[in-house]
């Protein structure tokens, strides 16, 4: 499904179809998920459809900007860089490349979406949800509902540090695809409830492509925030 295709696409697996026809002169886009069907009318003379994995923050609307993964608890020693697996969710943008410019017209995902509140009332965030797994090599996914998300931790701490769950910012996420999505993230404990966080800019195998972001383009010129610090729990 992943992948670049001209005007004149179609696509179809299980239930779920996604194209575009060109009809009395123009182009009618169509996605069909779950029984419903988005539609949307293109004027355009053509261009490029683009199909690929975005930042897993956009339904059911624009909530948050930050990914909260939690999972079981491990321990980690003093000093010790481990690198774990683990999932996060899957949602997809159709994106129209036309004269140099990008447009997105649709984004879906087969997941339902859940929120959080990392931290406390008063100085919290807002989250995306996510419950995955931990493994120590690449387990076996179901890529239309979930990338592969490796997490290097390193415990920079005196002491045994334990850790349930991952916040990134939407902002520094780098989702790379093929036939499925995956992710690469780092995590440098500080203490046992602190942690700074971020994405490594690399795929995780060769041949893969780096899908286009739709958070780098709202972000402000001069303001970095491709990494975020966990201080209210990790």
């Amino acid at each position: 499904m992943y992948g670049t295709y001209g005007f004149a696409f179609h696509y179809e697996k299980d239930g779920f179809s996604i194209g575009i026809d060109q009809e009395n002169g123009r182009y009618v886009y169509r996605r069909t998920l779950d029984g419903r069907t988005r539609e949307r009318t293109l004027i355009s003379s053509g261009g490029r459809v683009i199909v690929n994995p975005v930042e897993p923050l956009n339904l059911p609307k624009e909530v948050s900007s930050h990914l909260l993964v939690e999972f079981e608890p491990i321990s980690i020693e003093p000093g010790a860089r481990e690198t774990i697996f683990l999932t996060f969710p899957i949602e997809v943008a159709v994106f129209v490349a036309a004269k140099g410019n990008y447009e997105v017209v649709d984004i879906f995902s087969w997941n339902r979406q859940k929120y959080t509140l990392y931290g406390l009332s008063d100085r919290g965030v807002i989250a995306r949800w996510w419950g995955s797994k931990v493994s120590f090599s690449p387990p076996l996914l179901n890529p239309l509902r979930e990338g592969l998300l490796s997490l290097a931790i390193t415990n920079t701490a005196n002491h045994w540090v334990d850790v349930s769950r991952l916040v990134l910012d939407g902002f520094g996420m780098k989702i790379y695809y093929e036939d499925s999505a995956t992710m690469r993230a780092w995590m440098r404990i500080a203490s046992t409830m602190v942690a700074e966080t971020g994405c490594y800019d690399a795929p995780s195998s060769e041949g893969q492509h780096k899908s286009l972001e739709l958070y780098t383009a709202r972000s402000i010129a001069g303001i970095e925030r491709s990494r975020y610090m966990m201080d209210q729990g990790i």
